[in-house]
């Protein structure tokens, strides 16, 4: 059989079952990252019995698949609609994209696939293109799996997980500072992680964060780890939460993540090691925790959230185990405690994109008409519209970063963006 024999209609169906044939330029752009094992290290175990390996490993949620090792495509696809109703078919189409829930597209080729919808935006040139609408659209691929687990369940469970690992996290490294054997070198590494924790923060003025800090600083680490090594996942907690978006705050992850984790030409020793990994592996499923807590307006900012967020931490298993290799060649015991980031990493992702069925999808559109704010908030934000009209006109002024002239009056052909 050719391939012009194999090829299929490219469909849609919405999250409430309307399918539409669509007419696309047969072009289908895709991208997708490796998520599978890239290293089995057998040098690296943890607990006191030496004996369990350790790899990066695919992660759980509903946009990896286990059998393949890779991250669910991210498609980009034009579309075109025809006919003296073209623009009444490209409206329908719109309305059933920005339904909530996960979808299904088959497209000229392989089997149906779910994903959620991203992105839409329309290109109309109602001069020169009478006869069809070119609409831009955007999905991500999700795994078939559906989780019978409520999305607040899950939620609940992770944040209640993340604060079982991290008391795992302290009583395993207050066991570890006891039988130390440099504790000299290992209370001065302590100390300059610190610092470095403070300087990132160091525009901080929230007094419990400064407080907390304070409060470390006066203690003895080889005293007090059990206590100290809890009061740094409070204190990361409260540094992170003063970011006012969750960019902001995969940002601050990732530096504080590259400025402790030292390279594997740096000679690094255990006692040195097991503060720097203490302080990484808090970081990381605080991190965790206040990314799982945050809210997301746009599909797209939550799938975006969960690919940095499991990248930060890959990066950081394979980094982390290159050092650890070189230390445990002539060692007997462990020198990492029995947490491991990747399985509080996989629930945050799955946790994240559970929550995406719910949220917006962002919109593009040229106005067909002169118009101003008023106008825009009235036709695409009946609801806030209706309710508070300032906060409505408020919002399409402020998503759209309009100035000027513009907040009163807007251009035929002027790019809107609208959240539905």
């Amino acid at each position: 059989m050719s391939y012009s024999d194999r090829q299929k209609q490219v469909i849609w169906t919405s999250p409430s079952g309307k399918k539409f044939i669509l007419q696309t330029d047969g072009k289908i752009k895709y991208s997708r990252k490796r998520k599978g094992e890239v290293k089995n290290n057998p040098t690296r175990s943890y607990g006191k019995n030496n004996n369990k390996t350790s790899y990066k490993t695919v992660n759980m949620s509903d946009d990896t698949f286990q059998d393949m090792g890779v991250s669910g495509r991210d498609f980009s696809l034009k579309l075109y609609f025809f006919g003296d109703n073209h623009d009444i078919d490209a409206d329908n189409f719109e309305a059933a994209y920005c339904e909530h829930g996960k979808s299904k597209l088959q497209l000229s080729y392989g089997n149906i696939m779910i994903v959620q919808a991203l992105d839409i935006d329309f290109e109309q040139d109602t001069v020169e293109k009478l006869s069809h609408t070119e609409v831009n659209i955007s999905f991500h691929q999700c795994s078939g799996t559906v989780y019978p687990t409520a999305k607040v369940t899950k939620t609940t469970s992770l944040t209640k997980n993340i604060n079982q690992m991290q008391e795992t996290l302290s009583e395993s490294f207050a066991e570890t500072v006891a039988v130390i054997e440099d504790k000299q070198s290992f209370a001065d590494r302590w100390g300059s992680n610190l610092d470095k924790l403070a300087e990132k923060f160091n525009d901080i003025q929230n007094s419990d964060f400064i407080g907390i800090l304070q409060d470390i600083k006066s203690q003895n680490i080889l005293n007090n780890p059990l206590v100290m090594s809890t009061q740094l996942g409070i204190l990361l907690k409260k540094g992170l939460l003063t970011y006012d978006n969750v960019s902001d705050v995969i940002t601050s992850i990732s530096d504080i993540i590259s400025g402790l984790l030292p390279s594997s030409s740096e000679n690094v020793t255990k006692s040195e090691y097991t503060a720097d990994d203490l302080f990484l592996k808090s970081t990381i499923m605080t991190g965790c925790d206040v990314i799982n807590s945050s809210d997301f307006e746009l599909r797209k900012d939550a799938v975006l959230a969960a690919e940095n967020i499991q990248e930060i931490n890959d990066n950081y298993i394979v980094q982390s185990q290159d050092i650890e290799e070189i230390i445990n060649k002539n060692l007997e015991d462990t020198i990492i405690t029995e947490v491991d980031t990747t399985e509080i990493v996989n629930q945050t992702i799955g946790s994240i994109i559970d929550k995406s069925d719910d949220l917006k999808v962002e919109k593009t559109l040229f106005l067909k008409e002169h118009s101003n704010p008023l106008m825009v908030a009235f036709e695409n934000y009946p609801d806030m519209f209706k309710s508070d009209p300032e906060a409505a006109i408020d919002y399409v002024n402020r998503t759209n970063n309009l100035s000027g002239d513009e907040f009163f009056f807007l251009e035929k052909g002027r790019k809107i963006v609208i959240y539905v």
